[in-house]
């Protein structure tokens, strides 16, 4: 069962501008950008907001994990 959210409560994510309830939207650990739960990358039960970030977390480069996106 899905919860309705009043149109007034949707907001852009920042990452890929599909309106989202504000309280879903996350902050990645690495860089604090914003981002929806269509764009998270997940990764040994962490999450981030982009392939670079999660790549620069595990690798500390995120150039080697730039191939997933």
């Amino acid at each position: 069962m899905a919860i309705e959210v009043p149109e007034e409560e949707l907001n852009p994510c920042p990452q890929c501008g599909l309106r989202v309830a504000e309280r879903t939207l996350e902050t990645c650990a690495i860089c604090k950008a914003r981002y929806c739960e269509y764009c998270a990358k997940h990764d040994f039960g962490r999450t981030f907001c982009s392939a670079r970030c999660r790549g620069f977390f595990f690798w500390e480069d995120g150039d080697q994990d730039e191939k997933d996106d």
